[in-house]
């Protein structure tokens, strides 16, 4: 047994020789078998071992004995070892979490702890094939992605777990071998507790099915982790594709559905947990809600846990956290896409700045650098721009002083030749310009209307013809997507 854990520590890279492991000992047969079997090899891996023990105050006297048969053993052996004393019950009334989930969170914030006291590098803890197997299950019966199936992971970042190759009767067949008592928890056997209701009632009836099947799941976990990896890769450039942050929270384009629907799915998911800060609670049918929400129309609204909506847009899904703090953007649309955004501050909001004619004016929340110049006649052999960020305006047409400025409810375009009006909202709407953007376009007005939507169009009515005496050149520099 000593010889398979130490291939399966080679075979995932566990340790380096003088690497100083911390192991976690509960003084249960599996944390005492990882001590044991860690203390054997330490001499031919050439690394240092030392001990942590938490003791979650919840069990009484029963407690307080584990923690001095950790201590006991370990003063046997010469290991260095650190016990903690923790109050679980109370942490998880103040935190509102289940006693499960208050205790590991102790544990594992308390190992770290100790790891930085002994300089530790790697954290060693007892999980085994029946811990991944239970995992497993218990992740697929509360709608768990493929992340869930991945079980249990040999290592992950300083955390390593030199047990995964072994099965649960294998440790007790080698503590009862070496004549070594360890500790019982009473609670480990009340079903009040979900996996123990997994551990005691569903793994017995699977192995009862087929002996090896904790072999198979722990095969199967490696399978999928070895997939998830290579989806990982893939949805990483989805996302970087189209999600985006905005001002209203995370913007997911249409376009997503163009790739294939497991992608899809995985970045449905992660943007879900990344947008709550946590993967807890977002199971399959959120996901599923958010897939579905690209079918329904514009403007309906889906609520997800965590204070999350998820509504849809033109472009395709918004989602906001409500607690979330939100960024302000600036939007800054070219030829060739229309949800580029801009990280901006949040006095942008409400912006209003005369523009000098003949001069420059720098605008340094959106990056753009903004020039005019006064043509006096129509140069001859030059045709009016077509450029997106720069434009020709009929200056005695316009009214008053220029100012770039942010929306207002009563901005409008002149449209047409006619001399009808659009409302500049009507206008974004038209345009599909997503809601999260609108407030942050820089308009350029005069006295009365809005001359120029920057990046989109200009109004009609100042635009250079044949009768043209005096030109008002604008051109924008910087920005994501100026010329």
């Amino acid at each position: 047994m000593q010889k398979k854990v130490r291939n399966f520590m080679e075979e995932y890279h566990m340790v380096e020789r003088e690497d100083i492991i911390l192991a976690a000992v509960s003084g249960g047969a599996d944390s005492l078998c990882l001590l044991l079997l860690l203390h054997a090899l330490c001499g031919e891996m050439e690394y240092a071992l030392r001990v942590v023990h938490v003791e979650h105050g919840i069990r009484g006297e029963a407690s307080l004995q584990d923690a001095r048969f950790v201590e006991e053993i370990c003063g046997r052996y010469q290991i260095p070892c650190r016990i903690y004393h923790c109050q679980a019950l109370e942490y998880a009334r103040e935190k509102k979490l289940s006693v499960e989930e208050a205790a590991r969170k102790l544990r594992y914030q308390l190992f770290r702890e100790a790891a930085e006291e002994f300089g530790a590098n790697k954290i060693a803890v007892a999980h085994n094939q029946n811990d991944c197997a239970e995992t497993m299950l218990f992740h697929l019966t509360r709608g768990s992605g493929l992340k869930g199936l991945c079980g249990i992971l040999p290592v992950r970042g300083q955390i390593i777990r030199p047990l995964l190759c072994l099965a649960r009767q294998e440790i007790e067949a080698c503590l009862q071998q070496l004549g070594q008592d360890f500790c019982m928890d009473e609670t480990n056997g009340q079903l009040m507790y979900t996996r123990n209701k997994i551990r005691h009632q569903v793994l017995p009836l699977l192995t009862q099915v087929n002996d090896n099947a904790v072999f198979h799941m722990n095969q199967a976990a490696n399978d999928v982790a070895e997939a998830v990896e290579l989806i990982e890769g893939m949805r990483l450039l989805a996302a970087e594709k189209y999600v985006c942050e905005s001002a209203e929270g995370v913007c997911i384009s249409q376009k997503l559905l163009e790739e294939p629907s497991l992608i899809v799915r995985e970045a449905l998911r992660n943007v879900l947990a990344d947008t709550a800060g946590s993967s807890k609670d977002i199971s399959r049918i959120h996901v599923q809600q958010m897939y579905d929400l690209f079918a329904r129309q514009n403007g309906k609204v889906v609520e997800l846990p965590y204070k999350m909506r998820a509504q849809r847009t033109y472009e395709g899904i918004m989602l906001r956290k409500d607690s979330a703090q939100k960024l302000t953007n600036a939007s800054a649309p070219g030829a060739g896409s229309r949800a580029a955004v801009e990280s901006i501050s949040d006095s942008v909001r409400s912006v209003s700045l005369t523009l000098p004619i003949g001069g420059s004016l720098d605008v340094p929340s959106y990056g753009y650098e903004i020039s005019t110049r006064l043509l006096e006649k129509s140069p001859q052999n030059e045709e009016i721009p077509k450029k997106i960020y720069t434009k020709w305006f009929d200056y005695d047409r316009i009214k008053g002083t220029t100012r770039l400025k942010t929306r207002q409810e009563q901005d409008y375009l002149i449209i047409n030749a006619q001399g009808n009006r659009k409302k500049i909202k009507k206008y974004f709407i038209d345009e599909k310009i997503p809601a999260c953007q609108r407030d942050h376009i820089l308009l350029l007005a005069d006295d009365t209307h809005v001359l120029w939507v920057i990046g989109y169009r200009i109004s009609e009515d100042v635009k250079v013809t044949e009768h043209t005496k005096r030109i008002l050149e604008i051109r924008v520099d910087g920005g994501r997507e100026c010329e």
